[in-house]
């Protein structure tokens, strides 16, 4: 059994660090720039100021690495106690406790969850030039599907498929971003990627460039009119509920997080500025034009969220830690 845990910080520390608010709040990102958690850290960075009085300056940094746990290691080795420093890390992490229970990385159980973004479904896209338009070709053709490292939804969606459903493909990871895997679809030397959201999906021309081939979500949303839904194709009920263990990492998709070391009070101010952020007009209009499909979960209810995966069947984490791998 996974059990949140509290950290608390010293007295003195409390009256130095989280009384006063710091003038400079740093965003950190897990992957490289242009993908949708640079967008949506930026688009954050436009706005939270409004609700984080005294902060009169947002830096955002990318920091990519291993599908965003380079990033994740430094979070959780953070000593910034003070609210000056959040970041925002694959939302595959969440359930690193039951896809590798070895893994000292992350625990999202110490981590300090402050929302999610979106929980829409993901898809799995291929360019059109690859001739790859349906679930039947997604899983018997021979092709790569680029990924950003193996903690990261780019890597655990397929794995789980090809994993389940016996698919041909080649997994290739090493990507720092996203957008890097598009740019090798578009030359020709990747096939596909996974763990792509509508928000992306809706921008500019790239319904025209790429063919959507299957929906991944725990229960089918229908966002996309003729788009095959993943579970509808495992008859098994033991597969399926691994697959959606698997999947439900993106309820919580484009989470941001503090360091353990938070004190409290930086923790209910920065949570405080989030749930500001769900509230505001201005935001929400920003968030429109920049096509950014909004379902924002407060911290505590993410965190609730995780929890009830990781205290679910032993049985069935074990059946879904099989299926990332």
């Amino acid at each position: 059994m996974f059990l949140r845990s509290t950290i608390l910080s010293s007295v003195f520390v409390l009256s130095l660090s989280s009384l006063a608010q710091a003038e400079t709040l740093t965003i950190q990102v897990g992957y490289g720039s242009g993908g949708s958690y640079d967008e949506a850290a930026r688009l954050i960075a436009d706005h939270i100021t409004r609700h984080l009085p005294g902060t009169t300056e947002v830096v955002v940094e990318n920091v990519p690495g291993a599908g965003s746990v380079k990033l994740a290691k430094m979070v959780m080795a953070s000593e910034v106690t003070d609210g000056s420093q959040i970041a925002t890390v694959s939302s595959a992490l969440a359930l690193m406790p039951i896809f590798d229970p070895e893994s000292t990385d992350f625990d999202p159980t110490k981590a300090h969850y402050l929302v999610s973004m979106t929980n829409s479904a993901s898809y799995c896209i291929s360019p059109k030039a690859a001739g790859i338009d349906s679930l039947d070709a997604f899983l018997t053709q021979d092709f790569k599907v680029g990924a950003t490292g193996k903690d990261s939804t780019t890597y655990t969606y397929p794995a789980a498929i090809k994993n389940a459903l016996g698919a041909k493909f080649e997994i290739v990871t090493g990507f720092e971003s996203a957008t890097e895997i598009d740019l090798a679809m578009e030359r020709g030397e990747i096939g596909a990627r996974c763990g792509i959201g509508l928000t992306t999906l809706s921008k500019g021309d790239m319904m025209d460039r790429f063919n959507v081939v299957v929906e991944l979500s725990p229960t089918p949303k229908n966002e996309i009119p003729g788009v095959a839904f993943l579970l509808d194709r495992v008859p098994d009920e033991a597969m399926r509920k691994a697959l959606q263990l698997v999947m439900s990492s993106g309820t919580v998709h484009l989470p941001f997080i503090a360091p353990p070391a938070t004190s409290d009070e930086a923790l209910a101010r920065l949570r405080a500025a989030f749930d500001g952020l769900a509230a505001d007009p201005e935001f929400a209009a920003a968030a429109e034009r920049q096509g950014f499909e909004l379902f924002m979960t407060s911290g505590t209810k993410v965190e609730a969220m995780i929890d009830g995966y990781l205290a679910s069947d032993p049985t069935l984490q074990e059946a879904a830690r099989a299926l990332v791998q």
